[in-house]
């Protein structure tokens, strides 16, 4: 009986970023769709691919790991180690930083209105907050943004070539203001110069991972 209760043998487990993506293709932003690809946008940058219904892992259930792919060849030093990483540039953190960088050039910009003169407490929506503003520096801080952010995603239609790309994470709330100035710049760096992928915001939230995790007993990895 005791050995019975020890088995792990129908447990299954997945990171937040797979999890989340499951959830989001069988209840959220890909619903119904053959693949899609989800790029979830938080202190780093987390990738998650599914394609006909199941998780792609690798044979070592270590794939979907998008946020590692280079982007900038002796880049930004990253988190896992390598340089010019795609998280270096397009996590939530590293928009933190590309405001920072920024308002400390330019004491009258309105990113310190935002966070009452201490910069320690900025976050993404301030900075989208002082662009929508008109802020100068938040603005130039967000086209940096959506031009690496867009490099990463044209990388992963390439490669992918999904129905839907979805993002969440929390500059995902900003919706069309982020969407907008990716799209424009994504263009650029598709093969052929367009895609019928469909570029989407996450619908599911912080449930999506739940959702997911939930569904992973009735899905088989690929």
């Amino acid at each position: 009986m005791l050995r019975e209760l020890l088995s792990f043998d129908n447990i299954k487990l997945a990171n937040d970023a797979n999890a989340g993506a499951l959830g989001e293709a069988t209840a959220g932003a890909a619903k119904g769709a053959s693949s899609s690809v989800m790029i979830t946008l938080g202190t780093g940058v987390g990738g998650g691919v599914v394609i006909d219904g199941k998780l792609l892992t690798g044979f070592n259930f270590a794939a979907g790991e998008l946020g590692h792919i280079v982007i900038e060849v002796d880049g930004r030093p990253c988190s896992c180690g390598r340089r010019g990483c795609w998280e270096a540039y397009s996590s939530a953190t590293a928009l933190i930083r590309m405001g920072r960088e920024r308002a400390v050039k330019n004491i009258g910009s309105k990113m310190w209105e935002e966070v009452n003169g201490d910069l320690r407490k900025l976050n993404a929506k301030n900075v989208f907050d002082a662009a929508q503003a008109g802020d100068a520096p938040a603005q130039d801080a967000i086209a940096e943004y959506a031009h690496y952010l867009a490099i990463g995603l044209g990388n992963t239609i390439n490669v992918f070539q999904p129905e839907y790309l979805i993002i969440g994470g929390g500059p995902s709330a900003q919706g069309d203001n982020l969407l907008n100035p990716i799209k424009a710049e994504m263009n650029k760096e598709l093969f052929g110069g367009s895609s019928k992928t469909q570029v989407v915001i996450a619908k599911l939230g912080n449930r999506a991972g739940v959702i997911g995790a939930a569904m992973l007993g009735k899905t088989r990895e690929a």
